[in-house]
């Protein structure tokens, strides 16, 4: 679920959001300060930072990133992939003021989602119970990329959004308001972010500077999926934590970030693009 909207960014916009993990982390602390106040079930938390989410980044988008694109490659004649250093550096700051300002508001304190599911399991053998609350998650996240899929193929606004990925030059001439899709796609991604925040705060503790924790992991979830790929994204994701789980079984805690770099230098280095890259 952290993957799929990075995925979406570049896959698109050819954009990298360095601030992807700390929207997460904000959408956990919203979730967490709404269920702290308002005695919900946390399954209703997603109805309000669902559309949230999409709103900051339809808007920082629309107003912001691509804004800063298009004088980049004005200002200095250069190309769209050379272009695209200035919106890094931006999300790099967006990055930064995130999680200061998380922390000045939050303080430093670990914080979580209340809910009732976090201890329920589903029995499948005498040795094997499988958790309610992840069992849930893969769940949402396999139908959330079930309708991404359906989105870009049978819509018309996932039509533009997939014509404005292949040619943002060519898909203005056909009536493809290509900044408007951008800001449509960066808010559909970080909506899949504001959702993979809220599992986050409901199955484990956060803090502020958890942020980068999150972007890496999604990184190396892209790496060994393909970039641009959500298919790609959600077979990284279960391959990394199955090789994570397993190192971590057999050698000790320690042996699973190992483990994980080692699949992610295995994929670099007979298929440098991906599994599933398009």
């Amino acid at each position: 679920m952290v993957s799929i909207g990075l995925a979406l960014n570049f896959g698109v916009m050819r954009l990298v959001n360095l601030a992807h993990g700390d929207w997460l982390i904000v959408a956990a602390y919203f979730g967490a300060s709404v269920a702290t106040r308002i005695s919900i079930s946390p399954a209703l938390l997603f109805i309000p930072i669902v559309p949230f989410m999409f709103v900051i980044g339809y808007v920082l988008q629309r107003t912001l990133l691509t804004r800063v694109s298009v004088q980049a490659m004005e200002k200095r004649g250069m190309s769209a992939n050379f272009g695209l250093m200035s919106p890094l550096l931006v999300t790099f700051g967006m990055s930064i003021v995130l999680e200061r300002s998380l922390l000045g508001i939050f303080d430093s304190d670990a914080k979580s989602i209340p809910n009732n599911w976090s201890f329920d399991a589903i029995a499948l053998g005498p040795d094997l119970n499988v958790s309610v609350l992840k069992l849930t998650f893969l769940c949402v996240a396999v139908l959330i990329l079930f309708l991404m899929r359906l989105f870009l193929s049978r819509t018309h606004t996932g039509r533009a959004i997939r014509a404005a990925s292949d040619d943002s030059e060519i898909a203005p001439l056909m009536g493809v308001k290509t900044a408007h899709v951008y800001a449509v796609a960066s808010g559909i991604s970080l909506a899949i972010a504001g959702i993979a925040g809220l599992m986050i705060g409901m199955s484990r503790t956060f803090q502020p500077f958890d942020g980068p924790q999150f972007l890496l992991i999604a990184f190396g979830v892209v790496i060994i999926g393909g970039l641009g790929s959500m298919v790609g994204s959600m077979v990284g994701g279960i391959l990394l934590g199955i090789v994570q789980v397993l190192a971590g079984t057999w050698f000790g805690p320690s042996a699973e970030v190992i483990a994980g770099n080692v699949l992610i230098l295995l994929v670099l280095a007979f298929r440098p693009r991906g599994l599933f890259s398009r």
